[in-house]
């Protein structure tokens, strides 16, 4: 079966490299191409239709600038509605500079909890050294008491 081209604008023959087809576009935007037919049929502002070519297959082809274009828009509106802010998209330097300051108060948390655990720490091995301390001196003691008890019984330590 001879493929068969329908323009649906003609502004754009002689221009096929500035087209994607739906599949290239799906792959473009990370999804599926019945998402993108969905979209195309769901959106007014999704790009018109540029070329049908016919065959075997049936193919779509939109505008890719247009169809980046529309996405960028798309997710822009989603990070909008995510973050209940419309300011525009922050630099990647800016970004940078809220990571590096977000981090750096990381580590002043970090470091403050450090040192609180560090004095913890050191106080429970000053408690276990008194009490090691103690528990010679009892044994002590008693090895002591033992050897009298021994001595008063005529029996000699082991």
């Amino acid at each position: 079966m001879e493929e068969q081209v329908e323009w649906h604008r003609s502004e754009f023959q002689g221009r096929e490299p500035e087209l994607s087809s739906v599949t290239e576009l799906a792959k473009r935007a990370g999804v599926q191409p019945n998402t993108v037919s969905s979209w195309s049929s769901r959106h007014a502002s999704f790009p018109r239709l540029v070329m049908t070519k016919r065959g075997a297959v049936t193919t779509k082809y939109y505008a890719t600038a247009e169809f980046d274009e529309y996405r960028r828009i798309q997710e822009e509106v989603a990070r909008q509605a995510r973050t209940g802010r419309s300011t525009p998209p922050r630099s990647p330097a800016t970004l940078a500079r809220e990571r590096l300051d977000a981090l750096n108060e990381q580590d002043a948390r970090l470091a403050e909890e450090e040192k609180e655990l560090s004095e913890r720490l050191a106080d429970i091995l000053r408690r276990r050294h008194q009490l090691d301390e103690e528990r010679g001196e009892l044994r002590r003691r008693l090895e002591k008491e033992l050897a009298t008890i021994q001595k008063a019984l005529g029996t000699e330590q082991p």
